[in-house]
């Protein structure tokens, strides 16, 4: 397979399907096969050469861009031990997490105190809940933020929601992917009013510039949370981040 031949035949700083990929390969090697251009293509992804632009879409990593790498965050035991009790328990429930504490990667005053946020589908946010809360009696089912304030443990919080349709799906298990995080610091609800928001540049630069986004996934997700507008303008008018699918 000629990765590089390849290469040299897609355009560069754009987006292109599954067709623009197969005639740039079809460029080098006529005969190739369509489980080869299959191949090739996850390849390329895999070695940081392309990465998604959505469902059937590409672009090329050059520069700076090509020591982008996939999000993976090592949990804290705690969050570990919620995700093992919910699979367990209910190994067919289609549920994300994340933590507060994830966010110290990227903000400049460091969060102290964590928070696990669990997000089940909604005919079973009450019965996760209700498991949980046996265990960990500082769990608080969808409080808004005042309530939230209200209820606090010393420690750690727990909080369970309801997991949106059409949200982006985990990359890593049960870990709620990027785009998905960086929607929801956006909305008025409670993930949105933990950190502040002169913080909120740093972090969508910092992420843009370490880690693989998809762009449409992240735009679709927004869409589904009626933030589509307000996700744009912030990224254009406050951050340096560069979009590829605008």
């Amino acid at each position: 397979m000629n990765i590089a031949g390849t290469l040299s035949h897609l355009p560069q700083g754009q987006i292109f399907n599954k067709s623009r990929f197969r005639e740039a390969v079809h460029m080098v090697d006529p005969d190739c096969s369509e489980s080869s251009i299959n191949w090739m293509l996850v390849t390329m992804r895999k070695q940081g050469i392309l990465a998604s632009a959505g469902t059937g879409k590409y672009y090329c990593l050059s520069g700076e861009s090509a020591v982008k790498k996939n999000y993976q965050y090592p949990h804290s035991p705690e969050y570990l031990e919620i995700e093992q009790a919910i699979t367990d328990s209910y190994p067919l429930v289609n549920f994300q997490m994340w933590e507060l504490i994830q966010m110290n990667d990227f903000v400049n005053h460091q969060i102290a105190k964590n928070v696990i946020f669990i997000e089940v589908e909604s005919m079973l946010v009450d019965t996760v809940y209700e498991m949980l809360h046996e265990k960990y009696p500082y769990a608080m089912i969808q409080p808004d933020t005042d309530t939230f304030y209200k209820q606090r443990s010393p420690e750690s919080d727990i909080v369970v929601q309801k997991l949106l349709t059409e949200a982006p799906t985990p990359n890593n298990r049960h870990s709620s992917p990027l785009e998905k995080l960086l929607v929801d610091l956006l909305s008025k609800k409670l993930p949105g009013n933990l950190i502040e928001r002169s913080e909120y540049p740093r972090i969508y630069e910092d992420i843009f510039r370490k880690y693989l986004i998809d762009e449409t996934r992240m735009f679709r997700y927004a869409k589904r949370r009626n933030l589509y507008d307000a996700l744009l303008s912030f990224i254009e008018t406050q951050t340096d981040v560069k979009l590829m699918t605008i």
